[in-house]
């Protein structure tokens, strides 16, 4: 199971190659700004916003993502610790349940691997 300090490294990695990324645009941007002259201001302008844009959606979708990826560790363990409660408090319950699941999924197993046989 992921640590949330894991999550947290993660998103940083994730963080830094955007900024990266929206730094080496800009750069390009500029390179293609200064070619050309003032009559492609305007584009570059409107270039460079877009990036600006682009790259702010990215970090909040990183923050959303790391902050889901969270909760769902946090339901995860939750989920782990009522099913061991469960499985303490009514072990043989818990035993006959496992049973029964596996006889039923080892006769399912069974009648499909007769049927692909049988083809």
């Amino acid at each position: 199971m992921n640590k949330p300090t894991e999550t947290n490294s993660a998103q940083s990695t994730f963080d830094r190659g955007v900024d990266a990324a929206s730094g080496s645009v800009h750069k390009a941007i500029d390179s293609a700004s200064d070619a050309s002259g003032p009559a492609i201001k305007k584009a570059t302008d409107t270039a460079h916003s877009t990036v600006d844009s682009m790259t702010k959606g990215a970090h909040q979708a990183s923050e959303t993502v790391s902050a889901k990826s969270a909760q769902l560790q946090h339901l995860q363990q939750q989920l782990a610790d009522s099913t061991r409660a469960q499985i303490r408090n009514h072990p043989l319950l818990s035993l006959g349940i496992a049973l029964a699941s596996g006889a039923l999924f080892a006769m399912w197993l069974n009648r499909h691997a007769g049927e692909k046989n049988a083809s």
